[in-house]
């Protein structure tokens, strides 16, 4: 079966996307796409097309669940299936949304599951992984592991564990927890336990007056107990409740003595005496703060402030500032008018050096402009650059001008020939072929090899060889039909072993029923019922004799004695014995049960060898008609096999014979055209070989090839050093033209600057310049210093108007001094005063305010105290605290009066168990209190006394209870019996499922060993074939090694060397597994119906080479099965494209865009 087209409908991320794979021989399908674009969905699409969907499913993000839709069309031998598949009670649909029946595809899927198509037929790289991991994880196990790479049933090593256990819980020798023990223990507990349970009359009646005469006594000491318990609580009430009534009747005294009371709040009398220091503390507090305001006032009034400073206080402020500005303008003044001197000297040095005036005025008049001088400074700097350009230029054009020459004189000396194309084209087919006679000794190696191999693959069909062409006209049964056959000849050898154990375990168990009948008959002297008639027979008949005449009363007498006695006694012992003879009837009846049991299974073990010959005997003729007499069929597959090595080597041997013809006749026909070709150039002579030719050919075409090269490089050299000499001329002449303006320039600059007197050279210029700038700095320098003499004249002259108007405002006197700094220190001095006296006007305006709100705060706290205790001299109806006082305290009185009796009441009705105040008294007043608390302790001690009897007559009560109720006449020998026949039937069950468990162990471990066994050979020759493909021939073969304990898998490299399994790299067990894993496909294949494989991103951790060579293992399944195989590497569609031609069936995928 084939998946021709897959249709995602609504599926996931798709929408009405179809997906074709056409049939081809090698029917091996790419698709391919980035990550996200949907080959995970594609997988799970081919799953649920053919086996169903989940209920739940991550692939409804962008369709709702019920709108979950997929299809396509399935190939097979029968025809075309088109069907969809949808969500909901009837899955399956037609394209027209018809419903189908569930089994619709029951016959293309051959029974596959799921589980089986997905760990078969689905291989992605976790798993592959996983596969490598396990290989080396299971080493231990490696019959397990190969059995199960190859028949994907790893799950019956798991179910025959659980039978295994399920076994020794059931039964195991020595083990008492096992479900049998438990049983047996059971019913040695009920066997004990009804031979107890005989019962004898006069016990019976003993055992009964004894328990009522204790039950008697017990009730005698319970009612004097009562009569105790009710004095003791009477004596009790007593002695609690005497004293409550006793204060109760002085405090009802108290409360009449007091008489009529204002009552006051609890806390009257506290409040009162704290109202009462409250208010003298707030009076006391209210009189120290009008004192302390009063103070402050006074205090307050003594200061004054001047007014006059503090409103001209800005004015002093600038006044001091402007005279620490002119603290050091004197010495200033001295010190900048040497400065102007010392610059005006200097310029005027430097200007006689120039021939210019020495006076200022004129040396001003007369000084160039400053872009005069810029302008000589930088043609100065021009100079030599444009100089320099000038040589330079001239220099490469004389370099040039050789260059040229040099080229031209070695053009005129160079030749050169022309390669005839023919040659060309005869030289490029003959180089292919330089090496032919070695491939062609190895081609005939090769053939003979493959001639050796041929031999050997017919000599391994044995008895059975003939001629290629009789192997392939044979009619053998196909491998379908073989697998057919061997499936039923291992089912029935399978069911006639089954058989044979059966037979055998029954026999067993009948041999163990008769021995243990027998050693019970021996060691329990069972009397049956036939015995006990016997027995009666001959005592009737002796009587009988007598009574005939037959034997007179004395010859007669003793035997009729000794044949009743022996009746009797076969009676009794009958009796006796009841148990015993019922597990003697028992046993007896399992033995018949067991011989039963013996003969069906000794039937049905003939029945499967008559079934196992038949099927044998109609292998064996159809092996006749196949030309292949006397072949078993367990050799069937693996001949075969052999034979289709003979035409694999046969197919080899004409491939190479092909080969090698093709080669020898293409390497004589490049010969003789290239021998031609050369004798078009006269060269090379007709003895020449192959090689040598070539090498003649090679030989004129390079030293041509280098003539050309050579000339072609001199054309060009000589191109370059015409352009370079054009290039080299126009420098020049622009450098030689800069060169001249640049005269032209310096001359009107130095007559702009009034140097031409002074710089007829470069250098003199250069110095002039130098004395030009030195003169304009040092004027320019000088105007500083008499700037700033100027500002400290105008700040003095503003310091002594300032310091003169304040004077004359504040205090006249000070103008006489004629110092004026001095004058505005004293005006600072009197402003700082006059803020410190303002400081201390606010700082006492601040205390009086704040004492004047302290007083307001005393008398509010007055009047809080006198407005907190008003409310409570209302109540007593007082107007002062002296008076409420003695108020309060009757008010607390009374209080402590009625909560006393209160207590006293509560105390009569909680301890005085239920009875009035009356009833209290009159007990009360029939006891004398001074001799309650002795009578109570005598009570007590009688109360002792009574307990520890009944506790004595309990614990009688409870023997004697025991005593009868072990022979009440209750149906304890009937529940006995039932546990015993309960243990019985559960010693059966365990037995029966024992068997059960054990036999179907036995029989899965034979079934698997056996499969095993047939198939794990063949699988493991493949999977050492796919594996050296995988591994580009580094490994040959895979070995196992069975006489290690437990047997070891061993790759075996190509040069003879053995690697065990945990000696391979990681890869390489990834590799391993997969070699494993096709083999089991392509092992499976030979016996079931083709399902798609379908193989995600395997050669994720594999390099090129062993990429290509896993897709060669793909194209070899490809041609039994249908191969989809998906992947995110769109570099290995080069390499897919080289195992499986152009042609190949791909699908790309895209990832949706991000705003989709």
């Amino acid at each position: 079966m084939r998946i021709n087209q897959l249709d995602l409908i609504k599926y996931g991320k798709f929408t009405d996307e179809t997906l074709r794979f056409p049939s081809a021989g090698e029917d091996f399908h790419v698709i391919v796409g980035p990550n996200e674009a949907g080959k995970s969905t594609i997988r799970t699409a081919v799953s649920e097309l053919l086996f169903g969907m989940k209920l739940q499913t991550p692939l409804d993000f962008l369709h709702s669940t019920p709108e979950l839709r997929i299809g396509g069309v399935l190939g097979s031998d029968a025809g075309d299936l088109a069907f969809h598949r949808a969500r909901g009670r009837s899955p399956l649909r037609t394209p027209a949304d018809d419903k189908l029946p569930d089994d619709y595809l029951a016959a293309v899927l051959d029974g596959a599951t799921r589980e089986f198509f997905e760990q078969m037929f689905g291989l992605d790289h976790g798993r592959l992984v996983d596969g490598g991991r396990s290989i080396l994880d299971a080493s231990d196990k490696l019959g397990q592991v190969l059995f199960e790479s190859a028949a994907g049933v790893g799950s019956l090593g798991p179910v025959r564990e659980e039978l295994d256990a399920r076994s020794l819980e059931l039964w195991a020798p020595r083990r008492s927890g096992s479900a049998f023990a438990l049983a047996e223990t059971s019913f040695n507990e009920a066997v004990t336990e009804l031979k107890s349970v005989q019962v004898r009359t006069r016990d019976w009646v003993e055992r009964k007056d004894a328990r009522e005469a204790v039950e008697q006594q017990i009730e005698q000491a319970r009612a004097e107990q009562r009569r105790l318990e009710a004095l003791r609580s009477k004596l009790e009430r007593v002695r609690r409740l005497a004293p409550y009534l006793k204060e109760l009747t002085v405090k009802d005294a108290a409360l009449a003595e007091l008489g009529a009371v204002v009552e006051l709040p609890p806390t009257a009398y506290a409040d009162l005496l704290k109202a009462q220091g409250d208010l003298a503390a707030e009076q006391k507090v209210l009189e120290e703060r009008r004192a302390d305001l009063l103070a402050k006032r006074q205090a307050r009034d003594a200061i004054d402030a001047d007014a006059d400073t503090l409103a001209l206080e800005a004015d002093i402020e600038a006044l001091d500032r402007l005279r620490g500005a002119c603290m050091n303008h004197a010495q200033d003044l001295l010190l900048l008018g040497a400065d102007v001197e010392r610059h005006l000297s200097a310029a005027f040095a430097a200007a006689a050096q120039l021939g210019w005036p020495t006076d200022e005025a004129s040396l001003r008049a007369s000084l160039p402009t400053a872009l005069s001088l810029k302008t000589v400074a930088n043609l100065l700097r021009e100079h030599g650059a444009l100089h320099q350009a000038l040589a330079g230029a001239r220099e490469s054009l004389d370099e040039r001008t050789r260059e040229l020459a040099q080229v031209q004189e070695q053009q005129a000396r160079l030749s050169t020939v022309d390669v005839p194309e023919a040659l060309r084209a005869a030289l490029a087919d003959a180089q292919g072929f330089r090496n032919s006679g070695q491939r062609e000794q190895g081609l005939e190696h090769e053939i003979a090899a493959a001639e050796s191999t041929l031999s050997g693959a017919l000599d391994a069909l044995g008895q059975w060889r003939m001629p290629v062409d009789a192997l392939r006209a044979l009619d053998v049964p196909s491998a379908a039909r073989l697998g057919t056959l061997l499936k039923e000849d291992s089912e029935r050898a399978s069911a006639v072993a089954a058989a044979r154990d059966a037979r055998d375990g029954a026999l067993e168990e009948l041999e163990r029923l008769e021995l243990q009948e027998k050693h019970f008959a021996e060691n329990h002297k069972v009397v049956t019922t036939a015995d006990v008639l016997a027995a009666r027979a001959r005592r009737d008949g002796a009587w009988g004799d007598i009574r005939s005449g037959a034997v007179d009363l004395a010859t007669g007498a003793p035997a009729v004695d000794d044949a009743i006695r022996l009746a009797d006694e076969l009676v009794d012992a009958q009796l006796g014995a009841t148990q015993a003879a019922a597990t003697l009837q028992s046993l007896r009846q399992q033995v018949e049960s067991a011989r039963a049991g013996v003969t069906r299974r000794q039937a049905a073990s003939d029945e499967r060898e008559r079934e196992l010959a038949a099927h044998r005997d109609a292998w064996a003729a159809l092996a006749t008609t196949a030309a292949v007499p006397g072949m078993p069929l367990a050799a069937m597959g693996d001949w075969l096999a052999k034979r289709d090595t003979v035409f694999a080597a046969q197919a080899d041997l004409d491939r190479q014979r092909r080969e090698f013809d093709t080669i020898r006749a293409a390497r004589a026909g490049a010969e003789a055209a290239l021998r031609a070709a050369l004798r078009t150039v006269s060269r090379g002579g007709e003895s020449d070989g192959l090689a040598a030719l070539v090498a003649i050919v090679e030989t004129f075409v390079q030293s041509a090839e280098k003539a050309l090269a050579q000339q072609d490089s001199l054309e060009d050299r000589a191109r370059e050093a015409e352009r370079g000499c054009a290039t080299a001329r126009s420098r020049t002449g622009q450098a030689q033209t800069a060169y001249d303006a640049w005269h032209t320039q310096w001359r009107d600059a130095l007559a702009d600057a009034k140097l031409s007197a002074s710089a007829a050279t470069l250098a003199a210029a250069e110095g002039a310049l130098g004395l030009a700038d030195a003169v304009t700095a040092e004027l320019a320098d000088a105007d500083a210093p008499r700037n700033r003499i100027a500002a400290i004249r105008a700040e003095l002259a503003a310091l002594e108007a300032g310091a003169r108007r304040l004077a004359e405002a504040l205090a006249p006197e000070w103008l006489t001094s004629g110092d004026w700094p001095d004058v505005a220190r004293r005006l600072t001095m009197r402003l700082a005063a006059a803020r410190e006296v303002a400081r201390a006007i606010d700082r006492a305006d601040e205390a009086v305010r704040q004492a004047d709100g302290k007083v307001a705060d005393a008398v509010a706290a007055v009047a809080g105290a006198d407005a907190r205790i008003h409310p409570l001299l209302q109540l007593a109806g007082v107007a002062s605290i002296d008076v409420a006082l003695p108020l309060a305290e009757h008010s607390d009185r009374q209080r402590q009066l009625r909560q006393a009796v209160d207590a006293a009441h509560e105390a009569l009705v909680r301890d005085g168990d239920g009875l009035s105040r009356s009833a209290v008294e009159a007990e009360v007043a029939e006891q004398d209190i001074a001799d309650v608390p002795a009578h109570l302790e005598a009570v007590k001690q009688s109360l002792g006394d009574v307990g520890k009897r009944l506790n004595e007559l309990s614990q009688q009560q409870v023997v004697a209870e025991q005593a009868f109720g072990a022979i009440d006449g209750q149906s304890n020998a009937a529940v006995a019996e039932s546990k015993r026949q309960e243990a019985l039937a559960a010693m059966g069950d365990a037995a029966e499922q024992y068997l059960e468990a054990a036999t179907a162990s036995r029989l899965l471990k034979w079934a698997t060993d056996r499969y095993r066994d047939q198939k794990q050979g063949p699988m493991l020759r493949r999977a050492g074939e796919i594996f050296a493909g995988l591994t580009l021939g580094e490994f040959a073969r895979l070995t196992v090694d069975t006489e290690r304990t437990p047997p070891a898998l061993y790759a075996r490299r190509t040069k003879g060397a053995s690697v065990e399994v945990a000696g391979l790299s990681e890869g390489t067990r990834d590799q391993l597994f997969l070699a494993l894993r096709i083999a089991a496909l392509e092992l499976q294949l030979g016996s079931r119906t083709a399902l798609p494989f379908v193989a995600d991103d395997l050669f994720i951790n594999f390099d090129d080479a062993r990429a290509k060579a896993g897709l060669d293992a793909l194209r070899d399944l490809s041609t039994r099965t249908q191969v989809l195989f998906l992947t995110h590497h769109d570099h290995l569609l080069p390499l897919v494209r080289d195992v499986f031609g152009a042609r190949v069936n791909v699908v790309e995928l895209q990832r949706a865009p991000v705003g989709a």
